[in-house]
């Protein structure tokens, strides 16, 4: 019996390697863009996070003091000021245009009011249409603004003839320091945030749309009797045959993604990165089943896809790296179950962020396994399809 399985999944599985390297649409799709996607996204993400992001300022007092104030800006790693403008249209014009995120605004008089106890007005606008560059310019032009505070005491107290220590003045400024501690990102790497996630999104649409496409496109050019005739009619032997290259493949990308993260690029990973490698063959696998599914319920490669589509963008937005599960409506966090990346998540905070032990992580290996029994609900339709002469295909 297990000879035979062997044998008829060798001769589907030979079949596909010479499928897919007859057509580079399949190599294209598989190999290609996810190697594009390490390369792309670890280049986008060198740094660890956004630098030197251009703000602009309209500086109306042009003073000793503003010009300080300026070069104490443009001295912090976040932001570069490249232009000044002559007033607030022509900086809002630009922001509008894109060619900064940010712009501050010194009015006049602001030396004058400082010196004789005032409160002079430190302005400035950012755009939150972009939500990481708004978010740093922000953080980034509230933190100057207090430290420019410290600053300007100092100044003043040094022309009354008071001798002060920095240390002094900060007291005054900021009374309590936060110190903060990022226990899993201690850097704030906006690449250890995002591609630990990103990455494994996209490769499960490739999954979705490979599998889909692999046995949707047999249906539209009618060659899956072919394909069952190669497995001596065995419908179990064709399917396992035609997806065991796209899971071996998936495979070693996975798995050579997270050795690129986490040993080349070290990305925390205080677990084992033995089982959370399992964990990625398991999530191929659980995505090629819901591919089945999709292309059995709906045996028209054209619909099928569309349908993939809709899946893994909202496998995307469950994933809760991005958007907490906790924070939506109870009602719509239930459907976070229905997506194996949602679970391959809670596997990666518990082996490479937590480091906990394997137990913890058990019920999540569950529930990713499950997945592999949706083939078996849709078994009987898509067979039917494949030896129907009449099936839906388009």
């Amino acid at each position: 019996m297990l000879k035979k399985l062997y044998k008829d999944t060798s001769a589907v599985a030979h079949r596909e390697w010479k499928r897919m390297l007859a057509r580079p649409i399949y190599l294209f799709s598989s190999v290609f863009v996810m190697i594009f996607c390490y390369v792309f996204f670890l280049s986008f993400f060198d740094q660890g996070m956004p630098r030197s992001m251009p703000i602009g300022v309209v500086d109306m007092d042009q003073s000793y003091v503003s010009r300080t104030f300026i070069r104490n800006i443009d001295a912090v790693p976040q932001a570069n000021i490249v232009k000044q403008y002559v007033d607030y249209n022509e900086a809002r014009d630009a922001m509008q245009r894109g060619d900064i995120y940010a712009f501050f605004m010194i009015d006049r008089n602001f030396e004058r009011e400082l010196m004789s106890s005032q409160q002079p007005e430190f302005q400035f606008y950012v755009n939150q249409a972009y939500l990481v560059a708004g978010s740093l310019t922000f953080k980034e032009l509230t933190f100057i603004s207090n430290m420019g505070s410290a600053f300007v005491q100092k100044k003043m107290m040094e022309l009354r003839g008071q001798e002060v220590e920095e240390s002094e003045i900060l007291a005054i400024v900021q009374p309590i320091s936060n110190d903060n501690h990022m226990i899993a990102n201690p850097y704030a790497n906006y690449g250890v945030y995002l591609l630990n996630m990103l990455l494994p999104g996209i490769m499960q649409m490739l999954i979705l749309l490979m599998t889909v496409f692999a046995i949707g496109d047999e249906l539209k050019q009618k060659t899956a009797p072919n394909l069952v005739r190669t497995a001596n009619n065995s419908m179990f032997s064709a399917l396992l045959g035609k997806l065991l290259p796209y899971t071996l493949l998936f495979s070693v990308l996975g798995i050579g993604g997270n050795l690129i993260l986490y040993k080349y690029m070290h990305f925390p990973m205080n677990g084992s990165l033995v089982w959370f490698s399992l964990a990625t063959v398991l999530f191929v696998i659980a995505y090629q089943s819901i591919g089945v599914l999709f292309i059995g319920l709906i045996p028209s490669l054209r619909e099928a896809i569309s349908l993939t589509a809709v899946y893994s963008v909202l496998g995307i937005s469950f994933t809760g790296f991005t958007f907490p599960i906790e924070a939506m409506p109870r009602g719509v966090q239930v459907f976070q179950h229905l997506f194996p990346i949602r679970h391959y998540f809670k596997i990666y905070v518990s082996e490479a962020l937590n480091g906990a032990p394997i137990r913890y992580s058990l019920i999540y290996f569950a529930a990713i396994i499950a997945f592999f029994i949706l083939p078996l609900i849709i078994y009987k339709r898509l067979k039917k399809a494949v030896f129907s002469s009449n099936n839906p295909a388009k």
